[in-house]
């Protein structure tokens, strides 16, 4: 592959995708829809876009700190 025609973000991701982190926006919206919204509503409701806020940063976060996002 040649590296100078790559820009950042599709290097950022090409890495992410070869050491099984997740790739892309979508990746962690999906995963975030599916793993984690539905306890926040099954706790405080569809209409607290507080506590999804919350979660989505909380959950964000450790994440990042398990080395799974970039």
């Amino acid at each position: 592959m040649n590296w100078n025609k790559v820009n950042l973000i599709d290097m950022v991701e090409l890495y992410a995708t070869d050491n099984g982190m997740l790739d892309s926006e979508d990746d962690v919206s999906r995963l975030f829809d599916s793993d984690i919204a539905p306890s926040v509503i099954e706790q405080y409701g569809e209409d607290d876009t507080i506590a999804m806020s919350e979660a989505f940063n909380n959950w964000t976060d450790s994440l990042c700190k398990a080395g799974m996002l970039h």
